[in-house]
């Protein structure tokens, strides 16, 4: 909950005193590729094994993701006349799982192994998923920078991802300290560029700031719900269940936050910086019940099997 207080926190700060904030925009690209450096210094070889030796489920659960939140963006997106803003909100259902819901999975009780596979894999599919989705979706009336987006998308995270990656396979055995350190410095980034979101886009705040907070209330709380039924069709188990609920309702918007700012213009980079504080308010409001229900499984033994 430390990122949630400094996101609501800072995002005051910026909104009152934005010009600190705003001299920071030209660092946003450079800082977000550093951060995904370090996310893909956290995936563990351990991990890379389990989904070579079993893709299935978070393949269905990826193919679920790509699918519910692209398309209820583009509904939400209809409520609204500014074409900017439209695209920005499907630009939000287009981002990979935020490294957040690893963290929301443990909390949770559920299979932070399949977090943290969908995690990655969604981080490194998300060029493809904005080529796919992006022409089909984006409002027509506006020239969406598709190959842009494409290739900032390449630049900020598959490229640092993969370079972490094999930093880690490289090293036998990193220091204890180092995945605190890389999910510190994820952490921050995310907060620095949510503030920058913030004062940059004051007065389209002042003016219509709870209508684009509505939206993507909606969006998220429709990525929860068609999740959790997709995956209770299915007969998931509770744990996987939860799982993919967290893992398609927590957008890396913080991602989608840098590249509609650099190529959607500021108010394209709205929604992204709402649905980041939004989702992690909305989850953490969740989390008595799920520990309620944790409780529950525990007094009849264990929890479900993963």
């Amino acid at each position: 909950m430390t990122v949630l207080a400094g996101l609501l926190a800072g995002s005051l700060l910026a909104f009152y005193y934005p010009d600190p904030f705003t001299a920071l925009k030209p660092m946003l690209k450079p800082a977000f590729a550093v951060t995904m450096l370090f996310v893909g210094t956290l995936v563990r070889r351990e991990q890379a094994r389990a989904f070579i030796a079993a893709p299935s489920r978070p393949l269905i659960g990826l193919a679920a993701q790509y699918t519910i939140m692209p398309l209820s963006a583009w509904a939400v997106s209809q409520f609204y006349d500014d074409p900017q803003l439209r695209a920005g909100i499907v630009l939000v259902g287009c981002m990979p799982g935020a490294m957040a819901s690893n963290v929301m999975t443990v909390l949770f009780r559920g299979d932070l192994l399949l977090s943290v596979t969908m995690t990655t894999v969604a981080t490194l599919l998300c060029p493809l998923v904005l080529a796919l989705w992006l022409p089909l979706l984006a409002d027509t009336s506006m020239e969406v920078p598709v190959a842009a987006l494409v290739g900032d998308a390449m630049k900020l995270v598959v490229i640092p991802v993969l370079a972490g990656i094999a930093a880690r396979q490289l090293l036998a055995s990193p220091p204890q300290w180092w995945d605190r350190l890389a999910a510190t410095v994820a952490s921050s980034a995310i907060v620095l560029i949510v503030l920058v979101v913030v004062a940059a886009n004051r007065d389209s705040l002042s003016s219509g700031g709870a209508s684009i907070a509505t939206g993507m209330l909606i969006l998220n709380l429709a990525g929860y719900g068609a999740a959790y039924a997709f995956a209770s069709s299915l007969g998931w188990p509770d744990q996987q269940r939860r799982t993919l609920v967290i893992e398609v309702g927590m957008q890396n918007a913080g991602l989608g936050s840098v590249l509609a700012t650099a190529n959607l213009g500021a108010g394209g980079a709205l929604p992204s910086a709402f649905y980041t504080a939004l989702c992690v308010i909305t989850a953490a409001a969740a989390l008595p019940l799920a520990r309620s229900k944790s409780r529950t499984f525990l007094k009849h033994g264990t929890l479900p099997p993963g």
